[in-house]
C-alpha cells in the first residue's frame, strides 16, 4: 500500500512539473509571428511577409500570380 502512494504521488509531481515547464516554453504569439494572408489563386494562408504582393493581392508563388495576370 505504501508503495502505491509513493508512486501516486510521484506521478503527480511528474504533471505538476512538466505543466510548469511547458507554459514557460510557449511559443511566439501571433503578433511576434507576424500576419497572416490569403493567396488569391488557391486560398493557402501564408504569412505576409513571405507572400507576393501585386495591386493589392497576395500570392503564395510567382507561378499562381502568373496564373491571375493571364485570367
Amino acid at each position: 500500500m505504501r508503495i502505491l502512494v509513493l508512486i501516486v504521488i510521484g506521478l503527480l509531481l511528474y504533471i505538476i512539473i512538466g505543466k510548469l515547464f511547458r507554459k514557460k516554453s510557449v511559443s511566439k504569439s501571433q503578433d511576434e509571428l507576424g500576419k497572416m494572408v490569403r493567396c488569391l489563386h488557391c486560398d493557402l494562408h501564408i504569412l505576409e511577409q513571405e507572400a507576393i504582393r501585386s495591386e493589392g493581392n497576395y500570392f503564395c508563388s510567382q507561378q499562381h500570380l502568373e496564373a491571375e495576370q493571364k485570367k
